[in-house]
């Protein structure tokens, strides 16, 4: 859940979830160690990223050097929109950056890219995990707030521990605008408020008061 709302996982309990720690030496060398337990030697990595720079390259930019940093080697292939979803509907990549543009900070809707690709289709990774979907749904279906974060809190940690899709970036969204733009309202996501129908632009005061002279 986005950090800072209602159902937000509190920090103290989100820098105990992999990943999230604030020792990155540390996280470090418990990716290399279980890289080591596994037999993975000289991994290496294609990282499928829209080309976009941001906030695509950035992220992907940051994918590759934490990778370094544990003797991953990584390289980006960075394509056009159209490309890159036919290569992420295949399933034919090993590593892909995607996005969500969420509107509204509900369970239902942030998390859907997580629980089973048979039931959620922008579930790229194509994983199967019925306890995550089992969690999916009965937070959907609990009107109790309390009890609904706390099945959010345990989907996320279940989530984040197996890894199958996780979270990168928090993106905040900033626009800036000229004085003569009207009629238009920054959203909280690039999904809503594309309609440019009531947007207008007013003339600058400078050129009204030399039109006038």
């Amino acid at each position: 859940m986005r950090p800072g709302s209602s159902m937000a996982t509190p920090e103290s309990e989100l820098v105990t979830i992999p990943g999230f720690s604030h020792d990155v030496g540390a996280s470090r060398e418990e990716a290399t160690r279980l890289l080591a337990e596994a037999g993975v030697h000289n991994l290496k990595l294609t990282i499928m990223v829209r080309d976009i720079p941001m906030p695509h390259y950035a992220g992907a930019d940051l994918l590759v050097e934490s990778w370094r940093g544990i003797g991953v080697a990584a390289t980006e292939d960075r394509r056009n929109i159209w490309e890159w979803q036919k290569v992420i509907d295949a399933g034919d990549f090993d590593v892909a950056l995607d996005f969500s543009g969420d509107f509204y900070d509900d369970p239902t809707i942030e998390l859907t890219k997580f629980v089973s690709h048979d039931l959620s289709p922008v579930n790229y990774s194509g994983s199967t995990d019925r306890f995550l979907d089992a969690l999916f749904i009965g937070q959907a279906v609990t009107s109790d707030q309390g009890q609904r974060a706390k099945i959010v809190r345990d989907f996320e940690r279940h989530a984040l521990t197996e890894a199958y899709t996780v979270p990168l970036l928090w993106w905040n969204r900033i626009v800036a605008t000229s004085s003569v733009l009207k009629g238009w309202s920054i959203t909280p996501s690039h999904f809503i408020g594309q309609d440019l129908a009531g947007v207008w632009l007013s003339a600058p005061p400078s050129v009204g008061a030399n039109a006038r002279k």
